[in-house]
């Protein structure tokens, strides 16, 4: 399958395309990205000739010898591309969030469904080591049924951005919708879901801000839909890592390096604990892979129709930008606020500009 690909950013430099070089059957025939030197950089991992390699979108969009396209910019960027792309009939991989606002996420996922494309996520976290075998040891009810889960995450270092664009972008409501949870808390949102195996129904959310508006730290209640409690404490600040599944036979957690500041990082082991029987060690493969291969390997399966293993999709990212906003609105307002957020909340319009 042909791809082309827009936004030539660090994420893609260092985990999407080394993973894609890897997968069988997968070719990158275009790049784009408007920052000088940028497209030129990415496109000659994959042996592209200059031609193949542009600052406009539009000009790799034209194009009729690719098959679907990886978004890879920051999210204000989203919706107007997501947009051009499903009028060119492509199908499509998007980063995460899927947007900084409700609206936008809509307009997206309703262009999509309009031009009867595929709207894919990069929920890569989906494909980790360790929530891929925490989720298979619940299913095999190894601690009886879910009731809580708590994902922590303080010491996250996040990425700048390359010096051609915009550095700090990560850092700006208008260009990224907010801060660290935004950034990264959406990646603990959607696996909290995975785990209870239901949605996010509401959102309890204290976070300390930055001068500029953006969240440093987050600390997160989530009420599920079966009744679950998800915690999460994610932050830009100092701190270690933990992710623990409390069960109504037993519980579960992560073993990590020390010292360890993000739950992403690589899980060595999960110990499982039950009442009256040995602690179980299952220990885990030590490669590790921002962006796995069997993520694209999925995709590509998908997108050609032949089966529907991949899981994240544009009513996904949906969700967890939802949460996130939510939880930005619980902070300003202090309040539990639940989802559906209503179109008539200014937050689905503006996102976390409408409360600053």
């Amino acid at each position: 399958m042909r791809f082309g690909l827009i936004g030539c950013g660090w994420i893609v430099e260092r985990c999407h395309a080394p993973s894609m070089r890897r997968v069988d059957g997968m070719e990158v025939v275009a790049v784009a990205d408007p920052s000088p030197g940028r497209a030129e950089l990415v496109g000659g991992l994959f042996g592209l000739a200059a031609g193949d390699c542009v600052t406009d979108y539009r000009e790799l969009l034209a194009r009729d010898d690719i098959d679907a396209v990886s978004i890879g910019t920051p999210p204000a960027t989203h919706r107007e591309i997501i947009e051009a792309v499903a009028a060119a009939g492509k199908s499509l991989i998007c980063e995460k969030p899927l947007a900084t606002t409700l609206a936008d996420a809509d307009a997206c996922i309703a262009a999509a469904e309009a031009a009867g494309i595929t709207l894919a996520m990069y929920h890569n976290y989906l494909y980790y080591h360790g929530p891929r075998t925490a989720k298979r040891l619940i299913d095999e009810g190894a601690i009886g049924t879910v009731i809580a889960t708590e994902i922590r995450g303080m010491g996250l270092r996040p990425w700048v951005g390359n010096e051609a664009y915009r550095p700090g972008w990560r850092f700006t409501v208008d260009q990224g919708g907010g801060g660290a949870l935004m950034d990264a808390g959406v990646h603990a949102l959607y696996l909290t879901e995975l785990l209870h195996a239901a949605p996010i129904a509401s959102v309890s959310a204290v976070m300390r801000n930055e001068d500029s508006g953006i969240d440093a730290s987050a600390f997160c209640q989530l009420r599920m839909a079966n009744g679950g409690i998800g915690t999460l404490h994610i932050g830009w600040v100092h701190g270690d890592a933990g992710f623990s599944i409390q069960g109504t036979d037993g519980y579960m957690t992560f073993v990590y390096d020390e010292p360890v500041g993000y739950f992403g990082f690589p899980v060595r082991a999960i110990r499982v604990f039950r009442e009256g029987q040995p602690t179980e060690t299952h220990y885990l493969p030590l490669e590790f892979n921002v962006m796995e291969p069997q993520l694209y390997r999925d995709l590509i399966e998908t997108l050609a129709g032949r089966d529907r293993s991949y899981p994240a999709f544009g009513t996904d990212g949906r969700r967890s930008l939802e949460a996130a906003v939510a939880a930005y609105a619980s902070d300003a307002r202090k309040a539990i606020v639940e989802v559906p957020i209503p179109a008539s909340d200014p937050v689905y319009e503006r996102g976390l500009a409408a409360l600053r």
